[in-house]
Formats: structure tokens, sequence, C-alpha cells
């Protein structure tokens, strides 16, 4: 009888610490799943998404049988995948990732809000790249057209917009660097040298270049260049010999230099032309692709062209110093469009 009592005893002792051990370990995983879940979040939040996939990795484990810690692996992996191919400029398979990542039933309410900021992310970046492929689009129907100079305009709008730097538009700008080194070479080729870019064209070109079609953008420059010896050209050009300077035509201090500097290289005095004939000179650069030199010597010849032309009024009775230089070169102009004499010319224009 007495060994009937140890016996039972004995199985009450061992029945309350087996209990007590299934107890404890169960209250430890709970403790352990808790711990694991709450450094994921934190994770998360922190975006340190390989420490989110390491903690609800071993949540999962922990207690098998719970699907949230499956769950939100599964969403950061997808997370971290969509990241990926965002960067690697594979914008349609990260934009499945992120709706996925937002969609996901009793998900991490982190990760949803941080998918729905990364899609709206990837749809500016989406529409800043078709505005890119635009400008370059335009840039390189100019090269097509010949348009060397004004081609490097909108490539130098491109250049200096400091987002166009990021990893989403990398294989647009490696196309927009060898288009200006081909563009560069062409006029390397045909002038001896690149032409100097006016801080003129690289504001209408940041302004309007992107709104404007690649179709008009190149008409209107081929309109430009046929008529660039017209009244609006040579106005300037006049303005800058008189020592006045629209602020249209304005060019900095540091540009002026920079011009003296390479006057001075290639051959040519700069000290004998003022800020606002330095301009000019500019200008003429670049709205005929003429090298600085090139520029300088064809407004010398307009210069002599323009005097010959007031001797020539004068003789017909003319009162030349009523005209300014840019009258006298639309007195000009209009004598060799209308084959009239200069006389003739100059009563048409009154």
């Amino acid at each position: 009888m007495m060994k009937r009592w140890m016996w039972i005893v004995f199985a009450v002792i061992i029945a309350v610490g087996v209990g007590s051990y299934s107890y404890t370990r169960y209250r430890l995983q709970e403790e352990s799943y808790a711990d694991e879940m709450r450094t994921g979040e934190r994770a998360l939040k922190n975006h340190d998404y390989s420490l989110a996939e390491t903690s609800f990795t071993h949540a999962s484990r922990t207690r098998a049988s719970n699907a949230t810690a499956q769950r939100y692996l599964t969403q950061a992996q997808t997370y971290v995948d969509g990241t990926q191919a965002m960067n690697n400029r594979k914008f349609s398979a990260a934009k499945q990732d992120f709706t996925t990542v937002k969609t996901t039933k009793h998900g991490s309410t982190t990760l949803i809000q941080q998918a729905r900021e990364q899609l709206t992310l990837l749809q500016k970046i989406q529409d800043k790249r078709k505005t890119y492929q635009q400008q370059y689009q335009q840039a390189l129907t100019l090269n097509k057209a010949n348009e060397f100079t004004d081609s490097n305009v909108v490539i130098a709008t491109l250049l200096k917009d400091k987002t166009f730097k990021q990893r989403y538009y990398q294989d647009i700008r490696k196309n927009v660097l060898t288009l200006r080194k081909q563009n560069n070479a062409s006029l390397k080729t045909l002038t001896g040298s690149v032409p100097a870019l006016p801080n003129t064209a690289q504001s209408i070109a940041g302004t309007s270049g992107a709104q404007s079609s690649p179709s008009q953008n190149g008409q209107t420059k081929q309109n430009s260049q046929a008529n660039s010896s017209s009244s609006s050209t040579t106005a300037s050009v006049a303005n800058g010999a008189s020592g006045t300077t629209s602020p249209s035509a304005s060019s900095s201090s540091n540009q002026i230099q920079a011009t003296r500097a390479e006057l001075n290289e290639q051959g040519v005095d700069a000290s004998q032309y003022s800020d606002a004939e330095i301009q000019a000179i500019i200008q003429r650069a670049a709205a005929q692709h003429l090298s600085l030199a090139q520029a300088v010597k064809t407004m010398n010849q307009s210069s002599d062209q323009i005097q010959a032309t007031r001797d020539e009024l004068s003789q017909a009775g003319f009162d030349a110093s009523q005209y300014t230089d840019a009258q006298i070169e639309a007195i000009l102009q209009q004598a060799s469009s209308q084959h009239m004499s200069i006389a003739q010319a100059a009563k048409s224009l009154q």
C-alpha cells in the first residue's frame, strides 16, 4: 500500500515538473517571438531591411503556426526587391513589387506606408525621365540638322539639372554626353574650335526648351540661322558696338573675361573691345557656329561695310548720320534681297 502511494506522489511530481517546463518553454517562446517582431518593426522604421528580414525569419521559426511573421517577412523581401528593381531602372517590376507590398492584407503598416511613398517617387521619376528624354530627342534632332551649337545649348541645360545626375537617369545622361562629344567634334572640324555658349541661349533653353517639340524647335533654329544677318541680330551687334546691352544679351563678367583670354590665345587683341562688344562677339559665334576669332573677323568686315554704306548714302544725298548701325544693316539686307540700290533700299524703309 505504501509503495502505491509513493508511485502516485512520484507521478504527480513528474507531471508538475513537465507541466512547469512546458509552460516555461512556451512563455520563453512567446517572449522571443514578441522581441523578434518588435526588433523587425523597429528595423523597418529605420530602413534596415536586412535586420528586419532576419528578425521576422527568427520569429516565424519560433512560432511556426503563426502566419503574421511569415507575412511580414514576405512583405519585407518584396519591398527590397522593388527597391533594387527601381535602382536598376526596372520600373515596371518595381511598381509591381511596391503595389504587392501596399495591398498585402494584415501586413506591416510601416511597409505599406513606405510602399506608398515609393510608388509616388516612382511616378515622379518616370515623369522626369519622359521630360529628359524629350530634351535629349530635341538635342538629337538639332544634331541631325547640323545645328551643333544649338544642340549643345539644350544639352547644357540638361547637364545643369542636379536631379539629372541621379542613378535613375544614368542611361539618358550617357546618351546626352555622347551626343555632346559628337557635337563638339563636328564643330571643331567645321570651325577649328568649339564656340562659346552665351548665357542667353542657356536661359532660353532652360525656360522653354523642354516645352517645345523637337520639330518646332528645329524649325525655329533653322529659320534663325537662315536669317542670321537680319535686323534683330544686327541690332544686338550694333548695341554692343555702341556700348549698350539689352537684358536678353547680357553675359556674366566671368564669361567676358574667359572670352577675352581665348581671343588673346587666338592672336586677337581683346583689349581693343568693350565688354558690350565682347558680348556681341559671343552672340555672333553662337548664332553662326563660328570660333571667337572668326566672329571677330566677320564683325570687323561688317563694320567696314557699314561705313562704306554710310558714304554711299551721303553721296546719294541722304543724311547718313541719322541712321544707326542696325538700320544701316537693315538697308544692306533690303538692297541684297530685293536687288535694289542702297538709295532705293533706304527709301523703301523710310
